[in-house]
């Protein structure tokens, strides 16, 4: 899984995310029309439908998102729940810069928590 993404589609998979913890276990698939939705509602700028489609069809080429087709209209599930996907970016800037050792980053958040 590639987890590496920018700015908006880090706001399109926290929307995704949320989404699903709202919807019942049983619809859980989530449309483009419920994204822009919730971004527009919960963001700071207005999102358009069609750029918002395209992000959205990037993250399932990055296998964050699957992409099922339910008669004309295209619904997606997160292939990963927000906490495992936290957990690899955790793991990741850990090994990135402090030798892979989570407690000296957790001791760097602490202290940038503090300062």
């Amino acid at each position: 899984m590639n987890s590496s993404h920018g700015t908006l589609e880090n706001e399109i998979m926290n929307a995704v995310w949320s989404l699903e913890e709202n919807f019942s276990a049983k619809n859980k698939e989530i449309s483009v029309s419920d994204v822009v939705d919730y971004l527009n509602k919960n963001g700071e700028a207005t999102r358009a439908y069609t750029t918002v489609k395209t992000v959205m069809d990037r993250l399932v080429e990055k296998t964050l998102l699957i992409r099922k087709k339910f008669g004309k209209k295209f619904c997606y599930t997160s292939t990963s729940s927000r906490r495992e996907s936290a957990n690899i970016a955790i793991r990741r800037l850990a090994g990135q810069y402090f030798n892979n050792d989570v407690r000296m980053l957790m001791k760097a958040l602490e202290k940038e928590c503090l300062a």
